[in-house]
């Protein structure tokens, strides 16, 4: 008897539970490309995943920004949102909220292509940000990507 259950329970993380539809997201694959004859510092946000965000996430990151990696430090006046230091650190640190806010930060060389992987929406497309930083540091919104598409940028 204990052998049937200890097998039934090695095989439990195999067997596909019931999943909400929000926790499976499509993705695309898309190209970043340097239209310029020079090297960039290329920057991208994933506008679709960042859409999803949780609130209490957000709201997480903005009261860590004044503890200033201080759990112990106490705000006065406190935040309208009534998150402590140590809570608002304590967030941050979990799996859901450690997403980081750029998908790709680096240097493309000239007429050259980053290949990036993006969430897209409910309609099956894509939106991502981008902007450089050697050239302008201004964001560029570039909705309705679609699978191979190639976003250009100076």
């Amino acid at each position: 008897m204990k052998m049937i259950v200890v097998c039934a329970l090695a095989l439990l993380p195999f067997v596909g539970g019931d999943s909400s539809a929000g926790e499976y997201r499509n993705t695309i694959t898309i190209f970043v490309e340097n239209k310029s004859g020079f090297p960039n510092r290329v920057q991208v946000q994933d506008a679709e995943l960042r859409a999803e965000f949780p609130e209490d996430c957000r709201i997480a990151r903005k009261v860590s920004t004044l503890c200033k990696g201080d759990r112990k430090r106490v705000l006065r006046p406190p935040p309208r949102e009534n998150m402590t230091c140590a809570v608002a650190l304590a967030l941050l640190d979990e799996p859901r909220c450690t997403f980081k806010d750029l998908i790709f930060d680096d240097w493309i060389d000239g007429w050259m292509k980053a290949r990036l992987t993006v969430h897209t929406s409910r309609g099956g497309l894509g939106m991502v940000k981008v902007r450089a930083l050697n050239n302008t540091e201004s964001w560029t919104t570039k909705p309705g990507l679609r699978d191979g598409d190639t976003v250009g940028h100076q």
